[in-house]
């Protein structure tokens, strides 16, 4: 917390920015080849994309009390932790790819 405070404070930008930068230097140092390491920065990752999944629980329980049985069921399925796993997985991978192009260009800036 301390070092988000004074990255935000030093560097005029916002706790989720402080937070992305943090994960691409994080990952720049991860070895992808030490499964442990690897594996614990992707669930830090995850950890944080999920978030918003978590926060919308409680509106579908409210939704069951205006919803037809069936249409509730319906949203319910839609939402399954199958489909919230691969939508989870498929963020990931995107979000990685995005962060290894910007490790890429401070790569090129920093060897110059």
């Amino acid at each position: 917390k301390e070092m988000v405070a004074e990255a935000r404070e030093t560097f005029k930008i916002t706790a989720v920015q402080v937070r992305k930068v943090y994960e691409i230097l994080r990952l720049r140092v991860t070895d992808p080849s030490n499964k442990e390491e690897y594996k614990k920065y992707r669930l830090e990752v995850k950890r944080r994309l999920n978030i918003p999944s978590k926060r919308r629980k409680v509106p579908f329980e409210n939704l069951k009390s205006f919803l037809q049985p069936q249409e509730y069921e319906a949203v319910l399925l839609s939402k399954s932790v199958e489909n919230q796993h691969e939508f989870l997985e498929k963020s990931y991978r995107e979000l990685e790819l995005d962060y290894r192009k910007v490790i890429e260009r401070l790569s090129a800036y920093i060897e110059v």
